[in-house]
């Protein structure tokens, strides 16, 4: 019998931690696809944030916008996606630096110092960016972070991926940590 019990406590004991493991990583953020569902959501100083979204005519609720991005100064297309949030922004830009029209997947570095996307203005690097309080916090070369591009769909207009990246504003001295980035945008 003791050799039947033994197999059985070891399932047993499997399944338990098996369960627990599943438990643990229920985060809070959207899971992580390459479908274009328009999901995005990151941990901000540890805590689970997913953008409420903004209202279109019809009632359609995008947390996301943005998508490929180019320039009329650039042949180059580059990837720009930020969130839809009434007090909390996340904005992400893919610099394209390279003679390819698109971007393909990679990780891609936030470690220069920039300024957030005006339209109309070309930007000169990748970067990271967190917007609240009515005030900037964005990546530079002493607080850096990345964004890794999973699936650059041209076809289909999709882009998926995770990121990572200190947020900070040099006026109030403070950093956001962003960690557990994800998201998956359809431009519509």
């Amino acid at each position: 019998m003791t050799h039947f019990t033994k197999p059985l406590h070891c399932v047993s004991l499997f399944c338990l931690l098996l369960t627990s493991a599943c438990k643990k990583n229920n985060d809070g953020l959207p899971p992580l696809t390459l479908e274009g569902k328009n999901t995005i959501g990151c941990k901000i100083d540890g805590k689970a944030w997913i953008p409420m979204g903004i209202y279109d005519f019809s009632g359609v609720q995008y947390p996301t916008s943005g998508g490929y991005y180019g320039t009329f100064s650039e042949p180059l297309i580059h990837i720009w996606l930020k969130t839809n949030d009434p007090s909390i922004k996340i904005e992400l830009f893919i610099k394209n630096v390279d003679k390819y029209n698109y971007l393909p997947p990679g990780k891609y570095v936030c470690n220069q110092p920039t300024h957030s996307l005006p339209f109309g203005s070309g930007i000169k690097f990748t970067y990271g960016l967190l917007w609240t309080n009515n005030r900037e916090y964005i990546t530079d070369n002493l607080h850096t972070g990345w964004i890794e591009l999973l699936k650059s769909d041209t076809v289909n207009k999709i882009v998926s991926g995770r990121f990572e990246f200190d947020a900070y504003n040099s006026a109030e001295g403070k950093t956001y940590h962003i960690t557990d980035g994800r998201f998956d945008y359809r431009t519509h």
